[in-house]
Parts: C-alpha cells; structure tokens; sequence
C-alpha cells in the first residue's frame, strides 16, 4: 500500500531527511530504523484496531498511543552502534490516523453518511484534542536531529505557528426571517421591523461581507472565503440562499479579492463525490478559477473523495473535520497529502484539516458550549498547535458575525484572533498556507 513513502512524504513537508538514510524495517545500512510491528494482513483484510489492546507512552510529557506495538517496557529511541532505532511503529499508527483508515473500514455513518465521531478510534482513546501524528513526526526529527542536528524546515518564517482563518457563505439573505424568528423567541418584538427593512430597503444583516473585512483588518489578516455555486435544494438539503453569478455577488468577491482574501468553492451537496458535479460547481465561480475547496456540510466519502478532487484540479481541500467536535479528526495540526483508497496511492491533493467550526461549538446537537467557555476550549487546540509549529484552520460563518440568531459569537471570533496574534500567529488564508507548504513559498531550515 505504499505506507512507508507515504510517511516519508508528508514528514518531508516540514523536516529535513537530505543525506539521512531511513528504513521502515531492518536495514543494514540504514542510519535510522523504524521497527514495524504491523502485520500486512492487518491493511490487506482491512481490519480495525481494538482501542483495550493499544500501547501508551509517554513522549515529551503527552501520553502517545501505539497501535501495532505489544508491550510499553522499551525505549522509544535507542542507540545501536552507529544506528538509531525507533522501537515503536510509527510509521503504521501515522499512516492509520492520517489517511482515515479507520473511516475507511468503519460502517457507522451519520444522516449525510459522514463517519460519526463517536465511532472512531479518535473518540474512543480521547485524543481528539492531541495531534498524535505530530508527536510521531517528532519522535523521528528527534531521531534525525541527533545524526545532523538539523530537521525542521520554517514555512511561516519569523512566526511559530499559523492560523488558516475561513467563511462558508452557505447563506446571506435569510437574517430577515431567520433572525426575526429568533427574535420573537427572545421577546425582543421591537428588532423584528428593523430586520425587515433593512432586508427590503438595505442589506440583510447576513449580507456582511464589509464588516468581516474591517474585523480581519484589525488584526492584519486575510481570510478564505468559500461560496456556495449553487442554489435551492437537492434532496431535500439546502444549498446557497444567493445566486453566485448575480451582480452583487460578483460585487462582493471582487471587493473581497482586491482587499486581499481568497476565494474557494464550497463544493454544493452531491459534489463531493461526483467530479463532474464539483467541475461545473467550479466554473461558476465568477472570473476566477477556484484552488481551493471546503465541500458543504464537511461532506466527504473516504472511497471516492480523493479522487474527485484530484479530478477537479484543485490544490487543496479543507473539509476534513468533525461536525460534532473541535479537534484533529486526521491526528494531525500540519496539511498533508491525503491517502488515495481508490487507487492506492498518495495524492497530490493537499489537506488542510479543519480544527476548529464555529457551528461545533454551538449547536446543542454538537458540543452545545457557552460562549465563554468555547474560548479556553479553542486556546487548549492552539496551543498543541504551537508545539509543532502547526496550522489551527478555523471556520466562521458569515452568519456568525451577526447579533441576530447568533448574538455574541462575533465578539468569540475576535477573542480568538487576539489571542493568536498576541502568540505571534501568521494570520491567512488557506491558499497561502498551500503555497508556503506545497506550492510557490519558499522554506528555510532551522538548526
């Protein structure tokens, strides 16, 4: 299944392996060797791990889980002769989290047939706040450092860590009905005429693209923003609310452009696992050809996805996440190469997992949080983030920064921003992120 270079390709992004020679398995002549404990009949029966049998370890005062490995009593790291040993299979337990092996082989799916959270081997060892595939990474830069005394390559130059900041538009002219409502349910009778009028004699209070960029602004940041290409209903599920090639739209994403920000496809119901769909979502795009891609909903079929969007031509995709919970769904605060089921393969797609969605947090039918306490949650995720010199992608939707429906998450959003600039924190979007890693940016490496 091609584990091992799938391993080496995403360590690659961010360390240094120039002149070092590793195996995965004993190597005479390798400088580093990574015992692999995994039987192959595990990947080749697709069978999944029983979360009672896992090994812990401690590494760099987190406790690290081990999936193939037998017993706890070992050194990680030990030294034979002119060879280091890396006695714990990391390559396997990487390549288990980060290419969603255990999406993969899993039947329990939600109402949009999106793996359940509460299903997964993230879930179950309660490691959906720690970035275990970081803490292998580390174990083998350790490794490397002690041969060369270099490995870590600075994509965000003089910053320890950066933030992909993002807005679905999913919708932009429903606060009028949707914010009276709620209105009504507060008793607050007196803000509904308002709402009205200023949906029929102004803009919507949705329709706040202007107030999104002076917020950014403060904080010298941009942002991605990813519309919506089609409107109505498929299925029975909503899609945008606006109409993408209207002239106010267009209005929009040029204002938005030329201030700095990205524009990306958020891939309509049904795209993400229909090239041709995701395609013709793509060109309507206006006067822009979209890089990037978060599908609606988060959706993503672990089968088919991969190569939809390798189909597509896009350069990354930023979907991955759970709906129901912040967190590292793929084990990991760093972009990476998806895996390729379909063709067994490492993509050429990369993926800026999604750690961090407003909805998340407030929906009772998710984590159901206050909004005080949202905000230590989200700064426990930053700060593992910072460990690795990491990428903490966040979603706000536009509708978020409204006092109607959603009253006081605005305010959330802008506690987040402050904390991760006064941290030092690139503040960007996801195109950026993609150029510094895989693309056009350029890397040092630090000693």
């Amino acid at each position: 299944m091609g584990i091992f270079n799938f391993f080496i390709k995403n360590f690659e992004l961010y360390f240094d392996v120039t002149a070092i020679k590793i195996s995965y398995g004993k190597q005479q002549d390798a400088q580093i060797i990574v015992v692999k404990s995994v039987d192959d009949a595990f990947w080749d029966d697709k069978q999944d791990i029983a979360p009672e049998k896992v090994v812990w370890k401690d590494w760099k005062n987190a406790a690290i889980p081990f999936l193939f490995d037998k017993n706890n009593k070992g050194e990680i790291i030990t030294k034979e002769g002119s060879q280091i040993i890396i006695n714990y299979d990391i390559v396997a337990s990487a390549f288990y989290f980060l290419s969603g092996w255990n999406e993969y082989v899993s039947s329990s799916k939600d109402d949009f047939n999106r793996v359940k959270y509460d299903s997964t081997l993230i879930h179950q060892l309660k490691i959906d706040g720690v970035p275990v595939v970081n803490y292998y990474f580390d174990i083998l830069r350790d490794a490397i450092h002690q041969i060369t005394g270099k490995a870590v390559k600075t994509p965000w130059q003089e910053h320890p860590f950066a933030v992909a900041l993002s807005h679905d538009i999913d919708v932009c002219k429903r606060s009028w009905l949707e914010g009276s409502f709620s209105e009504i349910k507060k008793k607050k009778f007196f803000s509904v005429p308002k709402l009205i009028a200023n949906r029929f004699f102004g803009k919507d209070d949705w329709f706040n693209f202007d107030k999104i960029i002076r917020i950014e602004k403060k904080y010298h940041a941009n942002s991605t923003f990813y519309f919506l290409p089609q409107k109505g209903r498929v299925n029975g599920w909503k899609n945008a609310d606006y109409d993408i090639q209207s002239t106010e739209i267009k209005a929009v994403i040029q204002s938005l452009s030329e201030n700095g920000n990205e524009i990306g496809v958020h891939g309509s119901f049904g795209t993400h696992d229909n090239s041709g769909l995701l395609n013709r979502d793509i060109a309507r795009i206006p006067d822009k050809t979209a890089e990037g891609n978060r599908f609606h909903f988060l959706m993503f079929d672990i089968y088919r996805t991969v190569s939809v969007l390798e189909n597509a031509g896009v350069k990354y995709d930023t979907s991955i996440g759970f709906a129901e919970q912040i967190g590292f769904r793929r084990g990991t605060c760093l972009p990476f190469y998806m895996y390729n089921f379909e063709k067994n393969e490492t993509s050429t797609v990369l993926e800026i997992p999604l750690i961090v969605m407003d909805a998340s947090l407030m929906y009772k039918k998710y984590m159901g949080l206050s909004q005080k306490d949202s905000v230590p949650a989200v700064i426990a995720l930053i700060e593992e983030v910072k460990k690795f010199n990491g990428v903490f992608s966040i979603l706000w939707h536009n509708t978020s920064f409204s006092d109607y429906k959603y009253t006081g998450w605005c305010e959330v959003y802008e506690q987040i921003l402050s904390y991760c600039k006064n941290n030092n924190a690139l503040l960007t979007s996801s195109i950026d992120i993609y150029n510094r890693i895989a693309g056009t940016g350029t890397t040092s490496v630090k000693n």
